[in-house]
């Protein structure tokens, strides 16, 4: 089962370079704890993610894994959170912590017309992850750009909004220098 895990596990490694992650997977024991946005999961449920459907991956082990969860996590654990659920956590956040943001969400119905920028970098469609693990702790500011700040500031003009986020760089994060 361990050598199932830690290939299904390292399919997400593959694809973006984590070695320090590695290094967090290799200290699992047999049976760690898997949850999955925010449940415990099976062992069956957890071979049927896609790695496409993947926004964030952590691994804990040790006392950081049975301070969080207890007992059942003394082999580690496994925490996923999938995009969608990502996204909803995301938009739930920022819509609290901005006025401006949570009226041109209530307007526009969905973030797909806006354009996502953590400290001046552009980030992908696919990087919910990198929403993702914004919170008080490292919230500053949030900041939405029109269609012209866009286009004049980023050379950006596939979307309507900006939405400029300032953060401190989170701690224990791979590669969180590149991303934040």
């Amino acid at each position: 089962m361990k050598r199932f895990l830690i290939a299904i596990l390292f399919l997400p490694v593959i694809a973006f370079g984590q070695s320090a992650f590695q290094k967090e997977a290799k200290k699992l024991g047999p049976n760690p704890l898997k949850i999955m946005d925010s449940v415990v999961i099976s062992n069956d449920e957890f071979g049927h993610i896609a790695a496409y459907n993947i926004a964030s991956l952590r691994v804990l082990t040790d006392t950081d894994a049975t301070n969080k969860y207890g007992d059942a996590a003394k082999d580690g654990a496994v925490i996923i959170t999938t995009k969608t659920f990502a996204r909803k956590h995301y938009i739930a956040y920022f819509r609290r912590v901005s006025a401006k943001y949570d009226s041109l969400y209530s307007i526009t119905k969905s973030d797909s017309s806006f354009q996502y920028i953590i400290n001046d970098r552009i980030k992908a469609s696919s990087d919910e992850g990198d929403l993702f693990v914004i919170n008080d702790e490292i919230f500053i500011s949030l900041e939405i750009l029109s269609a012209d700040d866009l286009k004049t500031k980023y050379n950006i003009n596939t979307k309507q909004y900006g939405v400029l986020i300032h953060c401190k760089v989170p701690k224990g994060l791979v590669h969180a220098d590149e991303k934040f």
